[in-house]
């Protein structure tokens, strides 16, 4: 458990849209919540996370939670990003297997039949 006072970091990935998505590095302290950075467009959500990390002198182990956008959304695009989400707490021992997240399609996928042929 954090110490009062004690910051804490999370990053918020939204993969929910198919061309832009968003990672947020966010840090709160004492209830208080700010946005410390944001990468988003067409980015690479691991190199965002990295870069975030980077820029304000944090290690992966300094993130508290690591938090997906469940969707409505992008089928693939929410995969994507509930699976980074999870792959981070889970060997960060910040969530069980029990305990991760899934994504909320919204409907079933739009999936066509393949052009190759």
């Amino acid at each position: 458990m954090k110490a009062a006072g004690e910051l804490n970091y999370k990053i918020y990935i939204d993969t929910s849209k198919i061309d832009e998505k968003e990672v947020k590095l966010v840090k709160e302290s004492e209830g208080v919540v700010d946005v410390v950075g944001v990468k988003s467009g067409k980015i690479d959500i691991t190199q965002s996370i990295k870069d975030l990390l980077l820029e304000n002198n944090l290690k992966v182990s300094d993130i508290s939670m690591f938090v997906p956008n469940p969707g409505p959304g992008s089928f693939t695009g929410l995969k994507m990003g509930v699976t980074i989400s999870n792959v981070l707490n889970w060997v960060l021992k910040r969530k069980s297997l029990k305990e991760l997240d899934y994504p909320e399609y919204g409907g079933d996928p739009n999936i066509s039949e393949s052009r190759r042929k």
